[in-house]
């Protein structure tokens, strides 16, 4: 009878061990992805860099919204700044790049210059690529914090930094709040 017992607690300790060993392994590999998903997120932020300053140089030649391209070149050193640290401080950022661009396209009249029109439109397509690569990303952030609510996850991912998603601050807790259910 005791060696039954001793058994079954054996049993059970291998199986809290596997199961531990094998949440660890997946949270590796959620890290793994997470890494090269942020890694897509930083070229898109780059192309879309690139873009930015196309479309500054193309409104700056063709003089319109004057007050709107100091706007622009201001958001652009803060986003430029920011870039390669902190999701928040970077999303904060783009915003302000965003607040300034629906100020210069406010003020952009109807009919533009083709170099104008070009340099939109190269934005447009950064724009929605990084929107791809974004979304990827904060996917895999969302399924890194479902998984680690789970028993053997929350502790096998405690020596990993948590990630951050890339929203503006009160976007990300509302996403979290609908998401997680918190």
């Amino acid at each position: 009878m005791v060696g039954f017992l001793v058994g079954i607690v054996v049993l059970l300790a291998g199986a809290g061990l596997l199961s531990f060993w094998r949440a660890r392994r997946q949270i590796v590999r959620l890290q793994t992805k997470l890494q090269a998903a942020w890694q897509e997120v930083e070229q898109g932020f780059a192309l879309r860099l690139q873009a930015l300053e196309e479309l500054a140089e193309a409104l700056q030649a063709a003089g319109y919204a004057p007050e709107g391209q100091e706007r622009l070149r201001k958001a652009l050193a803060e986003l430029r700044a920011a870039q390669g640290g902190d999701p928040e401080k970077i999303a904060e950022a783009d915003e302000r790049v965003e607040a300034a661009l629906r100020g210069i396209y406010r003020a952009l009249p109807r009919e533009r210059e083709a170099r104008v029109r070009q340099a939109q439109n190269r934005l447009a397509q950064a724009d929605e690529e990084l929107d791809i690569r974004k979304s990827r990303y904060n996917e895999l952030v969302l399924t890194w914090y479902k998984l680690t609510q789970r028993f053997p996850y929350r502790y096998a991912a405690r020596k990993f930094p948590k990630p951050a998603l890339l929203a503006v601050p009160g976007e990300e807790a509302e996403l979290l709040r609908r998401t997680l259910a918190l």
